[in-house]
């Protein structure tokens, strides 16, 4: 198989959630828009999330001592499009707390997260975090992101 817009319409038909993971670089806030987003593991807590090799992106994110995992809530899809076009969290307009990592404020869930590994997987790269804090501020429906368009999950 080699045909990958075929490949990206059939995954398409799967909902996703919606996160935004971040990082604190030299004092500024960067993230990126995820649904790649997983648990792995309850003992100890783990989650995973994948990142494109070739994305200046990837050597921030596996560099970073921390990162935060922030789940959207269905009335955040304006967050999740602009951190989806840039990595830049002021540009993102989004508000976010964490003294370690950014979490955006208003989310569904929040994962305070350290590397525990990397491993490769074709053109992409699968981050494992262990969760070392959480937050759940909001009881709200979570972002869904299916073919191509943002929804209410549930």
């Amino acid at each position: 198989m080699n045909n990958s817009r075929n490949f990206r319409d059939a995954l398409g038909r799967y909902p996703t959630g919606v996160a935004i993971v971040g990082a604190l670089v030299e004092g500024e806030a960067l993230g990126m828009t995820i649904n790649s987003f997983a648990s792995v593991s309850l003992d100890p807590p783990l989650v995973l999330w994948s990142i494109e090799k070739n994305s200046e992106r990837c050597s921030i994110f596996e560099a970073a001592p921390y990162y935060g995992i922030s789940i959207l809530a269905h009335d955040q899809s304006n967050l999740a499009h602009s951190c989806a076009l840039d990595a830049d969290f002021n540009a993102c307009e989004i508000r976010w707390d964490g003294e370690k990592a950014p979490l955006v404020q208003d989310a569904v869930a929040t994962f305070l997260c350290k590397p525990y590994a990397v491993y490769a997987g074709g053109d992409h790269d699968i981050l494992v975090g262990e969760v070392i804090e959480m937050t759940t501020p909001r009881d709200v429906p979570a972002l869904e992101f299916y073919r191509g368009n943002y929804g209410v999950a549930g």
